[in-house]
């Protein structure tokens, strides 16, 4: 039995690799990286990857804000996540 690597910090929500997607999505696959960590990084990349969570039964959704966009979080910000 073997056990699936793990990539625990992926972007895949990053607007620039969009046309990429399925090519990447094939080639996880194929290195067999079964779990996908896709790290949201503000509120407004958040819907999509919830998205991606259910598109893709690997990966596994995380929600946040990274330092460089903590200034542009709305005042519910709390509530939206």
């Amino acid at each position: 039995m073997s056990i699936p690597y793990l990539d625990a910090h992926l972007h895949l929500q990053d607007d620039r690799l969009g046309p990429h997607l399925d090519g990447i999505v094939t080639e996880l696959r194929r290195w067999g990286i079964g779990r996908w960590v896709v790290a949201g990084t503000r509120e407004s990349d958040w819907e999509t990857v919830a998205q991606l969570a259910e598109r893709y039964p690997e990966v596994v959704p995380c929600y946040g804000l990274h330092p460089w966009f903590v200034a542009d979080r709305s005042e519910d910000w709390e509530a939206t996540l």
